[in-house]
């Protein structure tokens, strides 16, 4: 249930659907499997548990969705040689060669007739909607990955307004001064980072398990690197990687922050999901405003 990475979205307007609503939204573009001439299904699937009730899961402002892509697994490699195959007995029958479109016919062809033998892979992208707050997560590692939950969530919906954070451009001017000791008070920072140079080759270093003030990585900061990603701790409640793109990575929640659900029962899972839920939306949603308020996030006009 906890959020290992986090994409963040803004609305440029409020989010006016109801839990109701959306689920009702959603249901219209429920997930099938793939039929056997597909190479790919996506829709929604039940956000919280595969044996819960309903495909939004939602805690008060907080509405947890899930998209889920099945895709067709056929091996390039295995293509190209059946197709190689087929072509070298078109040339030995009629003593030509196949080129341009002929050839991709084939190629079409011959996908066709191995789909319903492929094996199929199942990936699952998840996100939180802040609805009073006004902000989206997207549980991805690449932007892209986050694009094409956002776009499928606004083709259910008719509308989605919203934009990534922006601060400017000074998130790495910020990030270096933080990493020269002038960071807020309640964030440490952690023992890893990434510098990029921006100038010529564009040189990147990355570091893991060293202090971020040691005379060595502040001379490539003087020498006119800017910070990219820096790990920092907040209050004692999350850890994370907070990259320059206002992605935030591989996040750890405290021991402290998940006691707080100690009472729960892993024996009722959805009581404890629920739990974990509501308590994961909560940090984030404290942890958010504070980087706006120390990023100075542009205002949305």
């Amino acid at each position: 249930m906890w959020f290992k990475n986090a994409l963040l979205y803004r609305f440029t307007s409020p989010f006016e659907f109801s839990a109701e609503q959306l689920e009702d939204k959603l249901q219209e573009f429920k997930f099938t499997p793939c039929l056997k001439s597909e190479m790919s299904s996506i829709g929604w699937t039940k956000a919280l548990h595969p044996k819960a009730h309903t495909l939004v899961h939602s805690v008060g402002q907080f509405h947890l969705v899930s998209l889920k892509k099945q895709e067709k697994v056929l091996p390039a490699s295995v293509v190209k040689e059946l197709l190689e195959e087929k072509l070298e007995e078109i040339e030995q029958a009629e003593g030509r060669k196949v080129k341009g479109k002929e050839k991709q016919n084939l190629k079409e062809e011959l996908i066709h007739t191995l789909l319903p033998q492929a094996f199929s892979k199942s990936t699952f992208t998840r996100a939180a909607i802040f609805a009073e707050s006004g902000w989206i997560l997207v549980e991805a590692g690449s932007p892209g990955k986050a694009e094409e939950m956002l776009a499928y969530l606004r083709k259910c919906l008719g509308t989605l307004p919203v934009v990534p954070p922006e601060t400017d451009g000074a998130t790495m001017l910020t990030f270096d001064e933080w990493m020269k000791g002038n960071h807020p008070s309640d964030f440490t920072l952690g023992t890893e980072v990434e510098l990029k140079d921006f100038a010529e080759d564009e040189g990147v270093l990355r570091c893991k398990n060293l202090s971020l003030d040691s005379e060595d990585l502040l001379n490539h900061l003087n020498n006119g690197k800017h910070v990219t990603k820096i790990a920092v701790d907040w209050q004692e409640t999350l850890s994370c990687i907070l990259c320059d793109d206002m992605a935030i990575k591989r996040i750890k929640f405290s021991d402290v922050v998940k006691e707080q659900n100690e009472d729960v029962t892993d024996e009722d899972k959805f009581a404890r999901l629920d739990a974990d839920f509501a308590l994961m939306c909560g940090e984030l949603d404290k942890f958010i405003a504070r980087l706006a308020e120390v990023l100075e996030f542009t205002e949305v006009e």
